[in-house]
């Protein structure tokens, strides 16, 4: 019992350190974080762009990344996203001209940052964007 009760003690506190060492993003970090997100994103769109733009998004992503749009198809892996990525790239069906995306508002809150987006068309969008440390860890998408 006593030997349990010390490997769950040690888990714990192992849990605990790691949650300490957790980066934690300041305003001004998260709203420059997605800025530049935000311009990979449309980058990848543009008539042109190949898979080195592409590479340099998900680049921002973690490994365990995951995209949420439930109109679209629900939840998307990295490696799904990425793969779809690669081949609209490939197909050549991203054609744009101008920028996709410009952001309007945000709002941050613990290493997360809810975004309106403007298209060109004036449809907003909002997205909120998740973090752990620097990098992108959830997309979750609240638009139809």
């Amino acid at each position: 019992m006593i030997r349990i009760l010390a490997l769950l003690l040690m888990a714990f506190s192992s849990f605990i350190a790691q949650s300490q060492t957790i980066e934690t993003l300041s305003q001004q970090q998260l709203i420059q974080r997605v800025e530049q997100i935000n311009e990979l994103q449309n980058n990848v769109l543009m008539k042109g762009s190949t898979t080195k733009d592409a590479d340099t998004l998900f680049a921002q992503y973690t490994d365990d990344f995951t995209y949420v749009h439930e109109v679209y198809g629900g939840t998307y892996s990295r490696k799904g996203l990425f793969k779809n990525t690669i081949k609209y790239l490939k197909e050549g069906s991203y054609q744009r001209t101008t920028p996709r995306y410009k952001i309007v508002q945000t709002m941050t809150g613990l290493n997360a940052i809810s975004v309106l987006r403007k298209q060109e068309n004036g449809a907003i969008h909002l997205s909120v964007f998740e973090f752990r440390g620097d990098k992108v860890s959830k997309i979750i998408e609240y638009w139809r």
